[in-house]
């Protein structure tokens, strides 16, 4: 199982990680079922409860530009 650690740095190499994460932030915003499966692709634990504070960062690192 990937930390989002892990996942933020394959990220960085990833050109096929890159086009994913922004086919799913092209429109502005991040939705439940869009965030759990992308969680469940890449095998990585986390809450629905954590899909608020994974936004705000989102927002910060420039992916969603709303």
């Amino acid at each position: 199982m990937a930390t989002v650690d892990e996942l933020v740095k394959q990220y960085e190499t990833d050109e096929a990680l890159r086009k994913e994460v922004a086919d799913i932030v092209a429109d502005g915003k991040i939705t439940i079922m869009e965030f759990m499966h992308f969680a469940r692709k890449h095998n990585v634990k986390v809450s629905l409860e954590d899909l608020p504070k994974y936004t705000e960062q989102a927002k910060k690192l420039g992916f969603i530009k709303k």
